[in-house]
């Protein structure tokens, strides 16, 4: 099996892709569609978020509202750029494949492959998990997929900076990447020295001329909001820095507002 499809293809169907290779910073925020109930809902939903944004990271919602796949195709059809968020905890691997070729028949081009918290730890505690494959499974399904001459998709996972020993966050990087994924979109950093210090490795090692790297930032719920976000503008401020970084993301529940005051006070808008 080939372990990834050329950068080339994906750049021809994805925005996020030649975003991520123009040179420049790459911005993405979180979009929640919990509470959802029809397509004018998303519609008004995404017209809140600031346009500087390449994408939409469209996280899973718990049941709450319309699924990550529809809301994507949603906004793919508004001449947005989603990223569908797939969780290998809900279904087996026919039915994440379905999703995933659906929603790409349909504009979407971005997938980003996460494992999901434990539902027992969600608003519906008493569902039964798949677990039929894992995020790095999928992504090689996803790949095969592609050498079968499907469209190109643009494939991300999750990595964990401050995951120690750092070795540990190594050995996930490298599978992930020999799987095939193009982009990695890291947890929240709060520590900048860890996340450095993993950066570091990351460079050493060569993985960021194979993988794009996304950085993400959140402000901190339960603390002062204005604070909370000032944390989180530094800290967004500091990853422009680094190397081997080509963008950051910022979480914050899908909160259109957030999303542009991080964008506005820490420079990350296209100049």
């Amino acid at each position: 099996m080939k372990e990834s499809v050329e950068m080339g293809e994906a750049e021809a169907v994805s925005k996020l892709a030649q975003a991520l290779r123009s040179g420049r910073l790459a911005v993405t925020a979180e979009c929640v569609a919990s509470g959802t109930k029809d397509a004018d809902d998303v519609r008004r939903l995404a017209a809140a978020f600031p346009p500087a944004l390449d994408a939409l990271v469209v996280s899973d919602n718990d049941g709450q509202g319309i699924s990550a796949v529809v809301c994507s195709a949603l906004l793919a059809g508004q001449g947005l750029e989603p990223v569908l968020t797939v969780l290998t905890r809900d279904r087996n691997r026919i039915a994440l494949l379905s999703d995933v070729l659906g929603a790409a028949a349909l504009g979407v081009r971005d997938v980003l492959c996460l494992p999901g918290d434990h539902q027992s730890l969600g608003s519906q505690p008493e569902a039964a998990g798949a677990y039929d494959v894992d995020p790095v499974q999928l992504i090689q399904l996803l790949n095969e997929r592609q050498g079968d001459g499907h469209d190109s998709l643009f494939i991300g996972a999750e990595a964990y900076p401050h995951l120690r020993p750092l070795e540990l966050s190594m050995i996930d990087v490298r599978k992930k990447i020999r799987a095939g994924a193009r982009f990695l979109l890291t947890r929240p950093v709060f520590d900048m020295a860890s996340f450095e210090e993993w950066m570091g490795t990351v460079r050493q090692e060569g993985l960021h001329e194979r993988v794009d790297i996304i950085a993400s930032v959140q402000p901190l719920t339960g603390a002062d909001q204005a604070e909370s976000i000032a944390a989180c503008v530094e800290t967004a401020a500091a990853l422009k820095s680094v190397d081997g970084v080509r963008g950051v993301h910022i979480m914050g529940d899908g909160t259109p507002d957030v999303a542009a005051a991080v964008i506005a006070r820490a420079g990350l808008a296209p100049a």
